[in-house]
């Protein structure tokens, strides 16, 4: 009698092997060791990577999954729709906990496509976490004053930060926040944001600009209701914390433009033609695509357009940062705007009419809310950096709705004050145990 082997086992047992595999590399080395193996993942495929996926993405699922539906729901097109999603999102715990039955579960991947959708989008945010890990600027540049928490921390702040404190071995939590913040900043990039500009293809997502809407509110209200009066407002920091961060990652793409926009021009054109600084009048065999920036002068404001790069999405960043230099090229002419047009998020609401915030964030709209944090998981609560700068001097009988400072700040969206969890800035001595909201000195970084 032969040795018994794994394949010599019933095919069900096998396929029941499959579907305790814990990660792809371990699935695809057992599927291609044989054939018996591989006709048995080809009847549990679909179930096989869905266990996986879902158990990396864990309690984001939901949010990974509304990032990859919501691709092309323009809100000026598809408005209904896109508003379907995002109710299907927001209430996505309140769909499970009752039970309630769809043919498009938003915790659910329904398709093989989506999973490796999925997989894709995880890799992504993973490239994201390990450069944030590793590249967060420091708080304050050099040859400023220096505030008081730094010298008495005694740091020589210009030297050491990359030194001893970069990289950051990310806990759980603050990995946890970081995802969730792209996950929010890909959906709103989809729904809300400036569709990519190609050289085949030009979308519009105007809807701020439309006068007529079914709506009772203005549709920039509308849209913040919709998206970000759903969430609490540190998630919403979270994610401007990582909005910032992107706008610190194109300088070395700007340089490779810059460069080669003005050899093309160079070889091409005389410096005796009229037309010498217009990119249009290139002979078209190396003519870059129409649109956007068009004359070599655009190029010198390409840092003043960081905003609205990143205002792209994640995953057209991550694409930005992965082309080659003549894909980098046409992406930033063709999609780099003013900065003065890109804030985040793009509102221009009082703050009255941001309020009150819309379930689930309107669990959080009470008087105790404090106590009702401290029963919450830690991963659902404000962290220590956001609740010093936008809680307000606690006064009686206040809501949370009424103690909040729903405005951010760049200067402390730069080094993450959103992101990293209570032991972490207080070992930094951060400048949240010296100012309160309104005193923090504004610093340019």
């Amino acid at each position: 009698m032969g040795k018994p082997t794994l394949e010599g086992l019933p095919t069900e047992l096998l396929m029941l092997i499959l579907l305790e595999i814990p990660d792809l590399a371990s699935l695809k080395s057992i599927v291609l060791s044989s054939p018996i193996f591989h006709q048995a993942y080809l009847a549990v495929r679909q179930e096989a990577l869905c266990c996986i996926v879902k158990d990396q993405w864990g309690v984001l699922l939901g949010d990974a999954v509304a990032a990859i539906r919501s691709r092309g729901l323009l809100f000026d097109s598809q408005k209904q729709e896109a508003i379907a999603l995002l109710d299907t999102w927001r209430r996505k715990e309140e769909i499970s906990r009752l039970g309630m039955t769809s043919s498009k579960r938003i915790d659910e991947p329904n398709s093989v496509e989506e999973i490796l959708h999925l997989f894709y989008l995880l890799k992504v945010f993973n490239f994201f976490l390990e450069a944030y890990a590793k590249n967060l600027p420091r708080p304050y540049v050099k040859n400023i004053w220096i505030p008081q928490w730094m010298k008495d921390a005694n740091i020589q702040w210009e030297i050491q930060w990359e030194t001893s404190v970069l990289p950051m071995n990310l806990s759980r939590t603050e990995k946890h926040r970081l995802l969730r913040a792209l996950c929010r900043l890909q959906i709103f990039a989809n729904i809300f944001g400036t569709p990519e500009r190609t050289d085949v293809e030009c979308l519009w997502n105007d809807w701020g600009f439309k006068k007529e809407t079914n709506s009772t509110k203005p549709a920039n209200e509308e849209a913040w209701r919709l998206f970000f009066g759903t969430i609490p407002p540190w998630e919403h920091h979270e994610m401007a914390c990582v909005w910032i961060y992107f706008t610190t990652m194109f300088d070395p793409i700007y340089r490779e433009v810059t460069a080669s926009l003005y050899d093309l021009v160079e070889k091409h054109m005389s410096k005796d033609d009229p037309m010498y600084r217009f990119f249009d009048w290139l002979p078209d065999d190396v003519r870059p695509p129409s649109g956007g920036m068009e004359t070599l002068e655009s190029l010198n404001d390409l840092p003043n357009r960081s905003k609205s790069l990143a205002s792209m999405g994640p995953e057209f960043v991550y694409r930005l940062l992965h082309g080659t230099p003549l894909i980098q090229r046409d992406m930033v002419k063709l999609n780099a705007q003013e900065d003065d047009m890109n804030s985040f998020p793009p509102s221009w609401l009082w703050e009255e009419d941001k309020l009150p915030f819309l379930y689930p964030a309107d669990r959080h709209a009470v008087q105790n809310y404090e106590q009702l944090w401290s029963t919450l998981p830690y991963i659902e609560q404000p962290n220590f950096g956001w609740k010093r700068m936008h809680l307000l001097p606690e006064t009686p009988e206040q809501t949370f709705e009424e103690a909040i400072e729903l405005e951010g700040e760049e200067a402390l969206w730069s080094w993450g004050f959103a992101i990293f969890d209570d032991e972490r800035l207080t070992a930094w001595k951060a400048p949240l145990l010296e100012y309160r909201l309104a005193q923090f000195p504004h610093i340019p970084v």
